[in-house]
């Protein structure tokens, strides 16, 4: 393929207007076959809850004083200059080389280290959700590219609970319920939460290294390993599909590609076909399938490690080796107690020292994400 024919192909991501280029299946021809794919994962990217429980250094980083007041002056720089949501990014964000530097070291152990981090210590509770959303957005903007994360092209996403908990054509989001979220990845390199307030009880966050999984079921189920090798998965897109796609999408579960193991993953949206099953459009899962999406949730609960993100806490968690859950919560009575986190999916481009993907999009600065047709950008302040 010629420069000339990829920067063509570039300029068609998004629908040419910057958008996000959307959730879409991997290049079949360019998945490496089981038997060719690493026998064991020795990078730093694979952890264990022991290690990190012993040493949480490794993965806990709470900010100075000095550093807070670094971020609420750019929050006032922000405001001051009456710049939209949308037009918070690195330079209008403007934040001193030393701190840059640090969120550059903690980015370099997202992409290729562990793969997540807690930053404590934002004042949020003296902020208003505005000032938040500024200090969030700017602070991601060190970290990647702000990705759509659903059919109306929230790009600062709210998790609280919308009671849809009662689905309507395979339509709901499980995000906005309380109820538990099991293991699984999301359409972008990186998800991050900032959490404004904790629920009254429950709500614990559980990361779990997808490269030390690899490795145990190396180990222990090479079976179950195979069949999460194999692009014979069908996701749920949940009905935010753009004009002319299928309901579904085909993928493995790992896949190696350039010498990077990476996963997608979600056994909820796996299971979420019932009604295309109904209907004969789709093969039903085979006993080894089924097997295999209770071993891998089984073997996820025993080797993950949990946390409780207190108001404050910045958690950036890398998808493509980590996977990550929630429990159950209950809230508060109070509306102004409950549960409320906002949410960032972002994109690490090729050029930027992101990881080479096996997916058509892998060389545009704002791959992944949710994009139906060209719905628009939005920055909604309150859960919609």
């Amino acid at each position: 393929m010629t420069a000339t024919t990829v920067t063509t192909a570039q300029a068609t991501w998004g629908h040419g207007l910057g958008l996000s280029s959307g959730q879409r299946e991997p290049e079949y021809h360019l998945l490496a076959p089981f038997q060719s794919m690493p026998k064991q994962i020795t990078d730093r990217t694979v952890w264990t809850k022991e290690e990190l429980e012993k040493d949480p250094t490794r993965w806990l980083r709470p900010f100075s004083a000095a550093e807070v007041d670094q971020i609420q002056k750019a929050i006032q720089q922000v405001e001051d200059k009456g710049l939209e949501l949308a037009q918070v990014d690195r330079s209008t964000f403007i934040l001193p080389s030393k701190l840059v530097e640090t969120f550059t070291r903690v980015r370099d152990e997202l992409i290729n280290g562990i793969g997540f981090v807690v930053l404590r210590g934002l004042p949020v509770e003296q902020w208003t959700t505005r000032q938040a959303s500024i200090a969030y957005l700017g602070i991601g903007s060190y970290f990647g590219h702000r990705l759509s994360q659903n059919r109306q092209g929230h790009m600062l996403g709210h998790i609280r609970d919308l009671a849809e908990g009662k689905e309507v054509n395979g339509e709901g989001r499980i995000y906005r319920t309380q109820k538990a979220q099991t293991y699984h990845t999301d359409e972008s390199d990186i998800v991050g939460l900032l959490c404004l307030h904790q629920a009254m009880e429950g709500g614990e966050s559980q990361v779990v290294s997808s490269h030390h999984i690899y490795n145990v079921l190396r180990a222990e189920r090479p079976d179950v390993l195979q069949q999460l090798c194999t692009p014979h998965w069908f996701y749920d897109r949940k009905g935010e599909t753009s004009e002319g796609e299928n309901e579904w999408m085909r993928t493995p579960g790992y896949y190696y590609y350039k010498d990077k193991l990476s996963m997608k993953w979600d056994s909820y949206y796996v299971g979420a076909l019932q009604r295309f099953w109904d209907q004969g459009l789709l093969p039903l899962y085979t006993e080894a399938q089924q097997d295999a999406i209770a071993v891998m949730e089984e073997m996820c609960k025993r080797l993950s490690l949990e946390m409780t993100l207190q108001a404050g806490d910045v958690q950036f968690v890398a998808n493509t080796h980590n996977l990550h859950a929630r429990s159950a919560y209950k809230d508060d009575n109070d509306p102004c107690k409950k549960r409320w986190l906002q949410r960032l999916w972002l994109a690490t481009a090729e050029e930027d020292g992101g990881w080479p993907l096996p997916f058509a999009d892998s060389g545009y600065i704002k791959r992944g994400g949710v994009q139906v047709n060209m719905t628009p950008e939005s920055y909604p302040l309150e859960a919609e």
